[in-house]
């Protein structure tokens, strides 16, 4: 197995090429996951259509680290692969912070998720139909691409609504 010690620089164009280019593929793979939830910032045509774009990305990712492979040979290559799909899916969550989570005021995220849920759902539900909801709302996954800040907020959120609406169950069935 020979390891090629000489990078050229045209080589260390290419992984930051494939690194940012799998890192835009996966974040238009991570837009299609936000497709069916409701309160998610989106846009339409990127959750309806990222996943298939962000697969063929990937793809020719592949295909184009392959074409270098008689200059990389299998280590470097393996090497490449890994700082490409590594560095690439942990950028990608400051993509999404970079075109979403920009706009954020002060409790903006406590506000809105407090206001629509008591607007569309009210306090007529039990704690499992609350989790339910709120998990279709805002999924964990999404909150840990979030910085700590707002993942503090939306967390404390969505704990102050579940027990909310975990006592007005326990009160409505306390009455009966």
């Amino acid at each position: 197995m020979y390891v090629n010690t000489e990078l050229e620089p045209h080589l260390i164009f290419l992984i930051i090429f494939l690194t940012l280019s799998w890192s835009a593929a996966t974040w238009l793979s991570l837009q299609n996951k936000k497709l069916h939830c409701e309160l998610l910032p989106q846009y339409h045509t990127l959750s309806k259509y990222g996943l298939i774009i962000g697969t063929a990305i990937m793809i020719l990712n592949l295909w184009f680290l392959s074409i270098f492979y008689h200059e990389l040979m299998f280590a470097m290559t393996i090497i490449f692969s890994s700082i490409m799909i590594g560095m690439g899916t942990y950028l990608a969550r400051y993509f999404e912070w970079v075109v979403f989570v920009q706009d954020n005021k002060n409790n903006n995220w406590e506000n809105k998720l407090k206001l629509y849920f008591y607007d569309n759902y009210g306090n007529g539900l039990g704690p499992r139909s609350t989790e339910k909801i709120l998990n279709s709302m805002i999924p964990n996954w999404w909150i840990k691409l979030l910085p700590n800040h707002l993942q503090s907020q939306i967390n404390k959120a969505l704990a102050d609504i579940s027990s909310k609406s975990e006592k007005y169950a326990f009160n409505r069935e306390k009455k009966r």
